[in-house]
C-alpha cells in the first residue's frame, strides 16, 4: 500500500518485514526510509496524533516494537533552535520531516579516543530536509539539527532502539569534550481530555 492511504500501521508492518529479512544495515535503512517517505506522503497520516503536540512537543511514542525493539516517535521542534551535537550509539535513526524545514549537520570524529572526556569532532556535511524527506542516520552517526527561523518542525523519528536503554554521547565542539549518558525517552501519548 502506498500514497495517501498509507498509515502508521502500514509503515510498522513494512518495517517489521524489512527487519525480518536480516539485511545489512545500509540496505535495511534505505528500504525502511522508502517506507517512511510513503507515510510522510499521506498528509493525513498524523491527524489522529497531532493533538498530542498541543499538550507538549514530545517526543511521543507512537509504537515500540516488542519483537524488533524499534520505536516510532512524533515530535515538534520549535523554530530557530539547534540541538546539541550527539549520536544515538547502537540505535540507527530515520528522521522524517512531516512539516517545516531542518538542516541536519553531520560530523566525523578525528581523535583516537585515548583521552577520556576529550573528542575532536568536525563538521562534514549539511543536509537540508523538507516535508516528505528522510535523513538516514546509521548507528553511531554524529549529528545535530537546526530548525528554520520561520517555522516549527514536526517530525517522525524512528529509532532502532529505545533511546532510554542506551548510552549516547554528546559533544562540545568548542571545548573539545564529550560526555555520555542515557538517551531521551519517548513518552506514551497522554490521556486525551
Amino acid at each position: 500500500m502506498s500514497g495517501p492511504t498509507y498509515e502508521l500501521e502500514d509503515f510498522v508492518a513494512d518495517l517489521r518485514a524489512t527487519l525480518a529479512r536480516g539485511l545489512p544495515e545500509e540496505a535495511m535503512l534505505e528500504e525502511a526510509a522508502a517506507a517512511l517517505r510513503r507515510l510522510l506522503a499521506n498528509r493525513d497520516a498524523l491527524a489522529r496524533y497531532r493533538w498530542a503536540l498541543d499538550v507538549d512537543r514530545g517526543p511521543w511514542l507512537l509504537h515500540e516494537d516488542r519483537d524488533y525493539g524499534f520505536c516510532v516517535t512524533l515530535l515538534l521542534k520549535p523554530r530557530d533552535r539547534t540541538t546539541p551535537v550527539h549520536h544515538h550509539e547502537r540505535a540507527w535513526t530515520l528522521y522524517g520531516i512531516f512539516d517545516g524545514i531542518e538542516t541536519i549537520h553531520r560530523y566525523e570524529r578525528h581523535d583516537d579516543r585515548s583521552a577520556p572526556g576529550r573528542a575532536d569532532v568536525r563538521l562534514t556535511a549539511d543536509h537540508i530536509r523538507r516535508p516528505g524527506e528522510v535523513e538516514i542516520e546509521p548507528t553511531y552517526a554524529i549529528h545535530n539539527e537546526t530548525t528554520s527561523r520561520d517555522q516549527d518542525t514536526i517530525a517522525i523519528a524512528v529509532r532502532g532502539r529505545n533511546l532510554a536503554l542506551i548510552q549516547q554521547e554528546w559533544f562540545d565542539l568548542a571545548a573539545g569534550t564529550v560526555r555520555s549518558g542515557p538517551g531521551n525517552a519517548a513518552r506514551p501519548l497522554p490521556a486525551r481530555a
